[in-house]
């Protein structure tokens, strides 16, 4: 899109960063000089130049109520003031997804991140990065490895001190944590220390040292002797779960997450959710799940079981199978669905195979022979795969050890067209 010739109705989003003003390149100053509406945080509208003739709008809450503010101003061609860059972690994203790609038009500036990479010497593409804005910091626990680096955006003060207990409970306490303050800017300041000094000087002086809300965390990960790293591919041990033996087990569970084929953003239906191994499997690879299990016990399970694995977004359904299906309509549209459990239920495969779109994957497993004989004639009438799975351990047996078979899975694979 042309910045020189505005569209009817274009929102101009432009980053700023703590050098404010002066920072800006000659193309957004045009665009604020030029502007008749900007809206923006406190702190960036208090950066414009006092000759700024425009109608400034100061963020109010909740943040959705903006957004309306927005498209009454929408003839008027607004310009939105953001932090760094606002497609990355930013509020362009947000912009986007309520009005469209379309009439946005995005001016970065270099973010908190690049910035904190830049100090640090930290290669952009071999890290992990999160925000914790909004969100629980235990999602951290899904990046947690051996030799990993991690950048963290801070909700605000109060952050750093929560992400070093918890690497500490997670036995990563000799990590690095390189605390980034107010990057860019006059008053920036670059604090490093192991996660435990973090936990130890929060604890015994929370004042000694006050963070600026706008930080950031750069994690250079180091797995102590009490640390228990975790694959983050399929098939995590089954005593990495809590669970009260409603588990699929680690190997099937391993085939089982292949065949539903995760991917980033995708969306799972977990039926039958047990203990939420195959869901949080799921979302330690990128996607978003529900799990939908009928009994309390074992709902209270897979929300612990969420957050010691690093998925606390979760969304656990406390559902009968029947309730599920009622409500189907109220729950994201599924890129896939496990069935786990009720697979006797009469119309539960059709049912789910007519809630996939194109590419669907319906993926089910039984160990019962009246399981086995729905997914015959379900695989018979729509097509698909059907598999035996058979797994033995080893185990001791007196003075030996000898194998022990677990009992055998038929697993059916089904893709929509």
């Amino acid at each position: 899109m042309n910045e020189q010739s505005p569209q009817k109705g274009r929102i101009t989003v432009i980053g700023i960063g703590e050098d404010g003003y002066d920072g800006l390149s000659p193309i957004a100053r045009t665009m604020l000089e030029n502007a008749k509406v900007i809206f923006g945080g406190k702190r960036h509208i208090g950066m414009l130049p006092e000759t700024n003739n425009a109608t400034q709008n100061k963020w109010i809450t909740p943040f959705e109520a903006n957004l309306a503010l927005i498209e009454d101003c929408l003839d008027q061609n607004p310009v939105v003031l953001a932090s760094g860059d606002p497609m990355y972690f930013g509020v362009g994203n947000t912009l986007i997804k309520y009005f469209g790609s379309d009439p946005i038009y995005a001016i970065p500036a270099p973010s908190s991140i690049s910035l904190a990479a830049s100090r640090l010497g930290w290669p952009l593409s071999e890290c992990d990065v999160v925000t914790l804005h909004g969100r629980d910091p235990e999602i951290i626990r899904s990046h947690l490895r051996p030799h990993g680096k991690l950048i963290a955006l801070s909700a605000d003060g109060s952050t750093p001190a929560l992400v070093a207990v918890m690497l500490c409970e997670a036995g990563y306490d000799q990590s690095r944590m390189t605390v980034c303050e107010r990057l860019g800017g006059t008053h920036e300041r670059i604090t490093t220390q192991t996660a435990q000094t973090w936990q130890s000087t929060a604890t015994s002086m929370p004042d000694v040292q006050s963070i600026d809300p706008l930080n950031l965390i750069m994690i250079d990960l180091h797995a102590g002797p009490n640390a228990r790293p975790l694959p983050k591919g399929p098939g995590l041990p089954d005593d990495a779960f809590i669970h009260d033996g409603m588990i699929t087990k680690s190997e099937i569970r391993a085939q089982t997450i292949s065949s539903l084929a995760p991917f980033a953003g995708g969306v799972l239906w977990d039926i039958g959710a047990g203990c939420g191994s195959v869901s949080i499997e799921w979302m330690r690879m990128g996607g978003t799940a529900v799990a939908i299990e009928r009994d309390a016990d074992r709902c209270a399970m897979i929300a612990k079981n969420a957050v010691r694995l690093g998925t606390p977004g979760l969304c656990v359904e406390q559902k009968s199978i029947e309730d599920a299906l009622v409500f189907a309509d109220r729950l994201p549209k599924p890129d896939a669905i496990f069935i786990g459990g009720g697979i006797t239920q009469d119309g539960l495969l059709e049912h789910c195979w007519a809630q996939l779109g194109p590419h669907g994957r319906l993926v089910a497993n039984t160990v019962t022979l009246e399981g086995e004989e729905k997914l015959l004639r379900f695989y018979n009438k729509m097509g698909g795969t059907l598999s035996r799975l058979s797994v033995s351990r080893l185990v001791p047996r007196g003075n030996f050890k000898g194998w022990s078979n677990l009992a055998p899975v038929t697993h059916y694979v089904g893709v929509k067209a």
